[in-house]
């Protein structure tokens, strides 16, 4: 977005652009379509990303609890007792 603010001045200083990219030719021929793609349909991709719900706790590459397995949150005994099973000691 800042790029089509700031002009086609500004892919000069952008690595590997000489000129600036045809996308960005077709962005500036619809803003509408710009505007719905920035604002609407990215965050709503990245949104589902973020609420998978998934909380796991790996040791050394081995999954130790997962929330999705499960469906619940573990609570502190829980993980303390999955660390000491893999091989973790409390410190004391």
């Amino acid at each position: 977005m800042m790029l089509i603010l700031t002009g086609d001045g500004l892919w000069s200083y952008v690595p590997g652009f000489s000129r600036p990219p045809e996308f960005y030719y077709k962005m500036k021929e619809n803003p509408a379509l710009t505007f719905m793609v920035v604002f609407l349909v990215i965050p709503s991709y990245v949104q589902s990303f973020a609420n998978s719900g998934a909380f796991e706790v790996y040791v050394d590459e081995k999954l130790i609890f997962s929330k999705l397995e499960t469906g619940r949150m573990p609570n502190v005994p829980e993980i303390v007792r999955a660390l000491e099973a893999a091989g973790m000691k409390r410190g004391g």
